[in-house]
């Protein structure tokens, strides 16, 4: 076993992750370097998936968001298409979600809709990070997330990872 030396505000971010899903240091880091994916997958896939290399390429708020309601919209397909359904049926507002970019700009032409990533699903992109984070948090809870996993997921989008120059990993050998 090799010693390395962490900033304070990463291993303040390890020791978070370690203490809310169970796991140990080296069991965060292999996950976020693909070393152990299928471990962690068989306790919180959506955990998994987001410490996995292809989450982790996302460089935008946006990328990260249509992510994550893709990822979730593929392995929850009946409890998005009812939570979806629900927002079409409810009091008239704004609507983050669509069966089509039409219902999305219907609302207002100054909407701007993407397609969530292998799904038929629209979502609206206009809307600031904490409405990305809320609204969410309402698909994950409706889903029945439970409200630590939405926590880390929602602080997922808009959370810009800048390396401090005493970020670097120094390893001691032995």
């Amino acid at each position: 076993m090799k010693n390395i030396e962490v900033s304070d505000e990463v291993y303040d971010t390890l020791k978070k992750l370690t203490t809310d899903f169970h796991q140990s240091p080296n069991d965060v880091l292999a996950a976020m370097l693909n070393l152990s994916a299928a471990d962690m997958g068989a306790s919180e896939p959506l955990i998994a998936y987001m410490l996995g290399t292809e989450f982790r390429a996302k460089f935008t708020d946006a990328d990260k968001y249509l992510a994550i309601l893709g990822w979730t919209a593929t392995r929850h397909a009946s409890d998005f298409n009812e939570f979806i359904i629900s927002l079409t049926n409810g009091p008239s507002g704004r609507r983050y979600l669509g069966l089509s970019r039409e219902a999305i700009v219907e609302q207002c032409q100054h909407n701007q809709a993407r397609q969530i990533p292998g799904t038929h699903y629209w979502a609206i992109m206009n809307i600031d990070t904490p409405t990305k984070r809320r609204f969410l948090s309402r698909v994950l809870e409706f889903i029945g997330y439970r409200e630590e996993i939405i926590d880390f997921v929602c602080g997922a989008i808009g959370v810009r990872r800048s390396i401090p120059r005493s970020g670097r990993l120094a390893i001691s050998g032995g």
